[in-house]
């Protein structure tokens, strides 16, 4: 059995101001034999439910949130468990076009129609140490005109709960702990825990194995909509 996992997914669809979110799971079968993808959904508050997919031999699937058993505005993991290797990448994007994208849309925003998207390949094995180098939370109006923050994204598959230290290594280290609920994934907002306009690394270090990932979003100050952002599985050093 082959496993792979992608934990940063958030579905989003605001009727009121339009802004809205589409995720698609892409796994690629490189091999001679056709495969069944069974994709586990984590959530963080409710148990996790699951569907599959065919991934035939030599070819690329998509599919999306439109197919998918989730709840609208939440968040949640993936983990894609198949017979024959696959290659999964995630990508999430917003818009502001309630997830519209004929090309007669007419958005309520003045600035007119936008979308951003991010892009990321799955964790293949989990980890009890692995670590980001890139924290930063931007947050200077006065000399800088944009604002970015950040959360650490943490997935426990596993059937115990398990105790999450986040090393935080500024010029004096700091530490952060969570305890994550068994097949939970579960979200730290970092810019409640860390000096502004500091850079940082940081290091996950967990009593059973997990999957971390680091997710930044950057706006204007005046503006509600997101400008962009990006998501990083953090690596395993252990």
């Amino acid at each position: 059995m082959h496993t792979r996992y992608l934990i940063d997914f958030e579905s989003m669809l605001d009727e009121a101001t339009g802004f809205a979110m589409m995720g698609h799971l892409l796994a690629f079968n490189t091999g001679l034999r056709d495969t069944e993808a069974h994709v586990t959904i984590y959530f963080e508050d409710t148990d996790p439910t699951a569907f599959d997919v065919p991934v035939p031999a030599g070819q690329s699937i998509e599919t999306n949130y439109d197919r998918w058993p989730i709840r609208p505005n939440s968040r949640f993991a993936l983990q894609v468990d198949s017979d024959e290797p696959l290659v999964c990448q995630a990508t999430i994007g917003w818009n502001n076009s309630w997830n519209k994208y004929a090309p007669d849309t007419v958005p309520l925003a003045p600035e007119g129609l936008r979308e951003c998207a991010k892009s990321y390949m799955a964790h293949e094995q989990l980890s009890r140490d692995s670590c980001i180098a890139d924290g930063v939370v931007l947050d200077q109006p006065s000399r800088i005109w944009v604002r970015e923050s950040e959360w650490a994204v943490l997935l426990n598959p596993g059937d115990e709960p398990t105790r999450v230290t986040l090393h935080l290594h500024f010029a004096e280290p700091m530490t952060h702990e969570i305890e994550i609920a068994p097949r939970r994934v579960a979200h730290v907002y970092m810019d409640d825990l860390v000096p502004r306009n500091k850079h940082y690394g940081v290091r996950f270090v967990s009593d059973q194995p997990i999957a971390a990932q680091w997710l930044r979003s950057v706006n204007w100050y005046h503006r509600p909509d997101l400008m962009t952002f990006w998501s990083t599985p953090a690596v395993s050093i252990a």
